[in-house]
């Protein structure tokens, strides 16, 4: 058995960024947020709530690295999925999706595994982002 929630449209409800400058950040820089998940229909699907910082510039390509937390809270009570993981700013930042290992703590989801893919419109600019996440039922 799976969970797939394809076609997300993610709006941001708060954000308090240390970033002036998206196509400038620098090692420390991150911030903290809460957004909503909808369908393409409008329908509120989940809230999320977390914090990314940049942790690191990977020495072999001068890749800036930051470390993500969400926490994913479904309005229909069916249980909360824990993503975390690291990205490469510079990816994320051409258009790219960044996709974070994702595990299932309660409810529905408790003990599955999968995966949050996350693309924002404009990074810095537009609000909002296109959002997948798959789980997969643990093995038996």
């Amino acid at each position: 058995m799976f969970n797939s929630y394809e076609d997300l449209v993610e709006t941001t409800v708060s954000a308090v960024f240390d970033v002036e400058d998206f196509y400038n950040i620098q090692v420390g820089q991150g911030g903290t947020y809460q957004h909503e998940l909808f369908t393409k229909s409008g329908d509120k699907v989940a809230t999320t709530s977390g914090g990314w910082r940049v942790r690191y510039q990977r020495e072999s390509d001068k890749q800036l690295m930051a470390y993500l937390t969400n926490e994913v809270v479904f309005e229909d009570g069916s249980g909360t999925i824990l993503v975390a993981g690291w990205i490469e700013l510079e990816s994320l930042m051409s258009g790219s999706w960044a996709y974070y290992p994702s595990v299932g703590v309660s409810g529905r989801y408790l003990g599955q595994t999968g995966f949050m893919a996350w693309r924002p419109y404009d990074l810095g600019k537009k609000d909002g982002a296109e959002v997948k996440l798959i789980m997969f039922a643990a093995a038996e």
